[in-house]
């Protein structure tokens, strides 16, 4: 059953990485992932971030990939879990995590980020969020409580993830590889030295994991991890 699983979640994503469109798939209770595209030299290539249902409205992680695909994921929110946006967690300062910034402020979303993010969004001079992250930090919306944490750097300077402890869900965000990456990916503004170490931190911080969802691709558990070590292995 999970070979099966893992076959339809692969489909799926070829079949909307074709048309390119937003997709929100459920993984838990009130837990979804939010897939947004854009258009690469080799086809529409997926990005991941979180949708959380809370007692006190939706708390996203990572905007959609630019504004455009930001604005129709508060679109689908409103027209399908009927509660406002009332916060978004920023991992890194990449476009794909941070693109929709702006969208979120003309509607009065507040936004967290790590103080390395707003620094590094500041010298861009792109749109910033309100809110500072310590490197381990804890938000709390109702009953809903939503673990951050800074453990080192990785794909970028200032990649956090982000622990669900009831779900025992794990977002790694771009610091994490699918288990289906075939490359390490983008790597402008990596730290390739400190990036192992970093992967082998969250192993040891994080034992059980019930699902580990990376920046892009599908999703699974802590094969993830694995990947992710050895794509560094084969890039040095």
């Amino acid at each position: 059953m999970k070979y099966i699983s893992f076959l339809l979640i692969l489909f799926s994503f070829s079949v909307h990485a074709e048309e390119g469109k937003l997709r929100i798939s459920e993984i838990e209770k009130n837990v979804y992932v939010h897939t947004s595209y854009k258009l690469l030299k080799d086809g529409y290539f997926p990005s991941n971030g979180l949708v959380i249902e809370t007692e006190e409205g939706v708390v996203l992680v990572d905007t959609a990939w630019g504004e455009e695909q930001t604005s129709q994921l508060l679109d689908w929110v409103s027209a399908n879990l009927k509660k406002p946006v009332i916060a978004a967690i920023i991992t890194h300062f990449h476009e794909d995590r941070a693109g929709g910034i702006g969208i979120l402020k003309k509607k009065n979303i507040i936004s967290y980020a790590g103080k390395r993010t707003i620094s590094i969004l500041k010298e861009e001079g792109n749109s910033l969020p309100e809110k500072s992250l310590k490197d381990k930090d804890i938000l709390v919306f109702g009953k809903t409580k939503i673990e951050i944490f800074f453990l080192g750097a990785g794909h970028s300077k200032d990649n956090l993830v982000v622990w669900l402890p009831k779900s025992k869900i794990l977002f790694g965000g771009c610091l994490v590889k699918s288990a289906e990456a075939n490359e390490i990916g983008n790597t402008k503004d990596a730290d390739l030295k400190e990036w192992p170490k970093t992967i082998h931190k969250l192993e040891r911080s994080f034992p059980k994991i019930s699902v580990l969802v990376p920046g892009h691709q599908s999703w699974g558990g802590r094969e993830s991890l694995k990947r992710t070590l050895e794509l560094l292995e084969v890039s040095k």
